[in-house]
C-alpha cells in the first residue's frame, strides 16, 4: 500500500485519517469510548455517571459553565497524529497495531493534560467551599482516571 500526502491540503490530516480507517478498518478512540468500563454506570452520589460529568463539563449545562477540555485537546491530537504519520506509515499488520497503540497512549496523555490545564472559567465560590479546592474539573479525580484511548475496529458512529 502506498500513501500520498498532499501538503497543499490544509485538511490533509482529516483526509488521511479517513483513508487510514478505510484501509485498515481500525481506529483510535480517545476520551470516554464505549469500551471504557463503567462510564455510564451511576458513579457519583447524585446518580451521575462519569460520561454525564464529562459531557456536562465539556459542553456546559444550565448550572455548569462550559469547560471544553475535549474540544481544546483536538488540535493537539491532530498535531500528534501529524508527527506520527510523518515518521512513516506502517505497512505490516503487527507494525500497524504498535503504531495505533503508540498513538492511543499519546492521545490519553494529551487529553488528560488538557483536563489538568483547564482553569477557566473558575469554580464558583460555593463550589470551592464545597469541594475544598479551586481547581475546575478536578474533584475526586475519577473523570481523569477514566479518560482513555482504545484501538478498536472502526465504528459507524
Amino acid at each position: 500500500m502506498s500513501v500520498t500526502i498532499k501538503r497543499k491540503n490544509p485538511k490533509w490530516i482529516d483526509d488521511y485519517s479517513k483513508f487510514f480507517a478505510e484501509q485498515t478498518g481500525r481506529e483510535v478512540a480517545v476520551g470516554l469510548p464505549k469500551e471504557a468500563p463503567n462510564i455510564v454506570t451511576p458513579h457519583y452520589d447524585n446518580g451521575a455517571s462519569i460520561l454525564d460529568v464529562a459531557l456536562g463539563n465539556n459542553f456546559g449545562t444550565e448550572k455548569i459553565p462550559r469547560r471544553p477540555f475535549m474540544d481544546n485537546a483536538s488540535p493537539k491530537l491532530q498535531k500528534m497524529w501529524k508527527k506520527l504519520l510523518e515518521r512513516g506509515f506502517p505497512t505490516r499488520r503487527a507494525a500497524l497495531e504498535r503504531f495505533l497503540k503508540t498513538a492511543a497512549l499519546q492521545a490519553e496523555v494529551i487529553v488528560r493534560a488538557e483536563l489538568d490545564a483547564t482553569n477557566e472559567p473558575p469554580n464558583a465560590p460555593q463550589t470551592v467551599k464545597a469541594k475544598g479546592a479551586s481547581k475546575p474539573l478536578i474533584d475526586s479525580g475519577d473523570l481523569r482516571k477514566y479518560i482513555q484511548a482504545v484501538v478498536r475496529d472502526k465504528t459507524t458512529i
